[in-house]
């Protein structure tokens, strides 16, 4: 192979117990714009200097058509089921603020759920930043839009409009596909493109999001690409590390890990239920430092790397190490700008910061050549115990509990780590009326934090708690199945203003989805989602 010679290489496209930003559905044949495909140089996975997701326009010239006139009133617009579009779009709006003040309109930020065609209308320039959702749907908090809107062929021909979509390119055949189709949409109703629309890969997409920011700056507003990023995780240590579900017969790929992380610089923590915890898997301490030895490299000296000032020590510690042939009699500063750094992983917080730790549960992921999971792999086997984990915290509002009224909670597998934070929430406020279902392969291995359950059952916190077991000697069930058998309990539940949160797997999430169908109504658990009763968190 040259050493120039450039070729796609291959990602995990899930890791165990954690979750990624999510993608989308598959597209039309034909109907996905041209794309530069994301490439590396080499198989051990050094990225070129050009970006991961370029539209056309963005590699021959300006993203921009003519602009929007002055005055004109500017809706910025998020489907968001994590927040990071939530976050963006506020982001957006105020480096908009200030010129549409100047010019006589005005920015308006609204949840694309909560607009009509009508709303559409009314604005001059539409600016819609949007992740994309579970198997190619969009999120939750835009499903109506969807349905009601979506399904419609208006006439949008006085409406500019440009879409900042989030994505992962290791679902590849789906990526971003939430915001292709409402591009798509918008230009069909007759909305004229302001720009193509800008896909961004990850949190670390430093060209797609310059993009955005030159985009903003068309429109007169004033911000940077590094400052609409999220912020560098945080130091934590590792300080336990337990295996909860010995004699599983899932196997090494079944494993389920408690591990338990403490910030190492002593700070005040804050988290809700519901929050997520975002890790950046590392290369083990020793192959780097035999990979700085070989080199010859100082791993003490500081770079700006991926918009963070860092040495090279960390900035190794985190990238895909390049063989050594690969980097033979190349500079040190060559090597760091073709690093290409490991995605980060996510995670339920499975405690409540007032325990002065945060708790992660983590299932192994083992591949099919007996390889580890990245993250996975990371946290179960490589991370030493007293090591530093770099941490981000990012909330969830979506999965936040609405209120302390009535709740059901329907999970299984490593979803209990999601919905355990709620039941201990609701212990610490004394409340009463929850109702727990879990499925998992069997009682006597599997039934993680069993012991909280019972706790919980005894002090009334639970009031009613179905456990499932897919592998139990007398006939497996899934929870799913059991939701269906529940609907009569379901409905009173619900007539007297339960919630419903869902947390774990796709296809447990599907077929929970259906099962509450069925129940309920299209209609009404729609409506449940509208006004935030019916909240998932899946992965």
């Amino acid at each position: 192979m040259g050493f120039l010679q450039p070729f796609l290489v291959k990602k995990e496209t899930r890791d165990g117990g954690g979750r990624t930003q999510k993608s989308s559905a598959p597209v039309p044949a034909g109907a996905r714009p041209a794309m530069v495909q994301r490439k590396t140089l080499f198989a051990s996975g050094f990225a070129p200097l050009w970006g991961p997701c370029y539209w056309p326009g963005m590699i021959l010239g300006s993203l921009f058509r003519r602009g929007p006139k002055p005055g004109d009133k500017i809706l910025v617009a998020y489907a968001s089921q994590t927040g990071a579009a939530e976050r963006i779009a506020w982001l957006t709006a105020n480096a908009l603020t200030a010129n549409a003040s100047a010019g006589g309109g005005f920015v308006r930020v609204a949840a694309l759920g909560g607009l009509t065609v009508a709303d559409l209308a009314e604005a001059g320039t539409l600016l819609v930043v949007t992740s994309t959702y579970g198997a190619g749907d969009a999120p939750d908090n835009a499903r109506s839009f969807v349905k009601k809107q979506m399904s419609q062929s208006p006439v949008l021909k006085g409406l500019n409009f440009a879409v900042l979509a989030l994505g992962d390119m290791k679902y590849d055949a789906t990526f971003c596909g939430f915001g292709k189709s409402l591009d798509r949409w918008l230009a069909r109703a007759g909305a004229r493109r302001l720009a193509d629309i800008i896909c961004v890969d990850g949190d670390n997409d430093i060209a797609a999001m310059t993009a955005w920011s030159d985009q903003l700056a068309r429109l007169g507003g004033n911000a940077n690409a590094q400052a609409l990023m999220p912020g560098p995780p945080q130091d934590w240590l590792l300080v336990e590390r337990r295996l909860l579900n010995p004699g599983s017969p899932g196997g090494a790929g079944g494993e389920a890990w408690h591990i338990a992380l403490e910030p190492k610089t002593p700070a005040h923590l804050s988290w809700t239920a519901g929050d997520i915890a975002e890790i950046w898997p590392s290369n083990p301490a020793a192959a780097v430092e035999a990979f700085l030895a070989a080199q010859g490299l100082d791993g003490t000296r500081r770079f700006r790397w991926q918009g963070h000032e860092m040495s090279l020590r960390d900035i190794i510690a985190h990238s895909h190490l390049p063989k050594p042939h690969e980097v033979e009699g190349v500079s040190v500063d060559w090597l760091v700008q073709r690093l290409e750094p490991f995605p980060h992983r996510e995670y339920s917080i499975a405690s409540l910061p007032q325990s002065g730790r945060m708790e992660l549960l983590v299932r192994k992921a083992v591949r099919s050549d007996g390889t580890l999971g990245l993250g996975s792999g990371w946290l179960t086997q490589d991370a030493a115990l007293g090591g530093v984990v770099k941490l981000r915290l990012r909330p969830n509002a979506n999965f936040h509990a609405p209120g302390d009224g009535p709740m059901i909670l329907i999970g299984a597998g490593t979803g209990i780590a999601g919905l355990r934070p709620h039941l201990l929430h609701r212990q610490r406020k004394g409340l009463k009326d929850a109702w727990l279902l879990f499925g998992e392969r069997t009682a006597a291995a599997d039934l993680h934090y069993g012991d909280d359950i019972r706790a919980w059952q005894a002090d009334g916190t639970l009031t009613r708690a179905d456990l499932v077991f897919s592998r139990a000697p007398e006939g497996g069930r899934y929870v799913q199945a059991v939701v269906a058998e529940q609907g009569d309990d379901i409905r009173a539940w619900v007539a007297r203003g339960a919630s419903l949160m869902v947390c774990g797997g796709l296809e447990m999430a599907a077929g929970v989805q259906d099962a509450l169908t069925a129940i309920l109504g299209e209609e009404a658990l729609d409506a449940m989602g509208d006004t935030g009763l019916y909240r998932r968190d899946i992965y």
